[in-house]
């Protein structure tokens, strides 16, 4: 078993500690015990706020994915693995995409779009499909 000590006890054994002997001390005692509420509060997650969170970042994504799709559709080609694709359009996507970011929106984003071809002991090669 864990021997940790909260806050809310570290506060605790500061205001028993303190014998209040002047106007000083008690004011000290007065604002240890308000912080200790204060923490000891347990916080309420409200569903607007997760909602609008959610919302903020479901926008977020769209716009990034604007963005990003046209280059790896054309980075896609005449097809090729993870690797290629992402060398072929490194230079146009933003400066923290990896390779593996590229494989996520290739096989979530692009998924009715790209044609996935496993070769056992070899990489995955991505094509456009044709109609």
């Amino acid at each position: 078993m864990k021997n940790t000590i909260t806050r809310v006890d570290a506060l605790n054994f500061a205001i028993s500690a303190i014998t209040p002997v002047n106007d000083t001390e008690r004011e000290v005692v007065a604002v240890l015990e308000r912080v200790r509420d204060q923490i000891a509060k347990p916080r309420k997650s409200s569903d607007e706020a997760k909602a609008k969170r959610k919302e903020k970042n479901a926008q977020a994504r769209a716009t990034l994915m604007e963005q990003v799709l046209p280059i790896i559709r054309e980075g896609i080609g005449d097809g090729g693995t993870v690797k290629e694709i992402f060398e072929r359009c490194a230079g146009a996507l933003p400066e923290d995409f990896t390779a593996h970011k590229v494989q996520y929106i290739l096989l979530h984003e692009l998924a009715d779009e790209v044609d996935k071809i496993e070769t056992k002991g070899k990489p995955n090669v991505y094509k456009i499909k044709r109609a």
